[in-house]
């Protein structure tokens, strides 16, 4: 089958006026992720009694599970469940009203959790006790160690892996046409069906996300910078 081009042209323009949606829902997950992440990693690294073992033992399990499958099960919770609890609160919306990115964005900020966590532990771990120490015989709380201390240095350390989530979660976007949902994946997947131009369409998603990932590859990489040109001025 030879390779049309205007088809090609074709499908990045449709596919293109969803990247909004895509954006969407992989920042969504990612702001979500990064401030339960950080609090759950800070609860495993001061390891609140409880807590602590109770989110090692919910990671563990959650890792196993492929997000396609969180995706599903998601969907199908929702939608047997939801009337029913609405109902019972007193609620007016049905389960079909609802906002269909609402289960992409929670069962994405589940991913962007658990991978944004294990980050921030791994950042705070490499942070020197003795820093922690010095400041609390200056009379500094535990607060102002956090905000002071620890996630000055942690955030640029971490920012290298947060932009791989986000980039990972612009991927994993690519699945939740399954709960209903249009994104650039699949309106390029609508577009070829209606001349079965696959190649064409596959080729012009791809191009797409290449582009976008690009971005933020770059992105991250100027605010990495600048970063460590504040701290470095700041410490001198």
């Amino acid at each position: 089958m030879s390779f049309k081009f205007e088809f090609f042209i074709k499908s990045f323009k449709i596919a293109s006026q969803y990247i909004g949606t895509t954006l969407e829902v992989a920042l969504s997950g990612l702001v979500i992720g990064l401030i339960l992440g950080l609090v759950i990693a800070l609860i495993r690294f001061y390891n609140v009694p409880i807590l602590s073992q109770f989110f090692i033992g919910f990671f563990t399990i959650l890792k196993a599970i492929p997000i396609v499958l969180i995706l599903l099960a998601t969907y199908l919770i929702f939608a047997k469940t939801f009337d029913q609890f609405a109902a019972g609160i007193g609620w007016q919306m049905k389960f079909k009203d609802m906002n269909p990115l609402v289960i992409p964005i929670f069962c994405l900020s589940i991913l962007s959790t658990i991978g944004l966590s294990e980050t921030f532990r791994g950042t705070f771990a490499s942070i020197g006790k003795g820093q922690q120490d010095a400041a609390k015989s200056i009379g500094m709380g535990t607060r102002q160690i956090i905000v002071r201390i620890i996630l000055p240095q942690a955030l640029p350390v971490a920012l290298p892996m947060m932009s791989n989530t986000l980039i990972g979660l612009i991927k994993a976007s690519a699945l939740v046409s399954m709960v209903g949902v249009v994104d650039i994946f699949a309106a390029a997947k609508i577009s070829a069906q209606q001349n079965y131009r696959f190649l064409e369409a596959y080729l012009a998603v791809a191009l797409i996300y290449w582009i976008l990932n690009s971005v933020i590859e770059q992105g991250a990489g100027l605010l990495e910078r600048n970063l460590n040109r504040r701290l470095r001025r700041d410490a001198a």
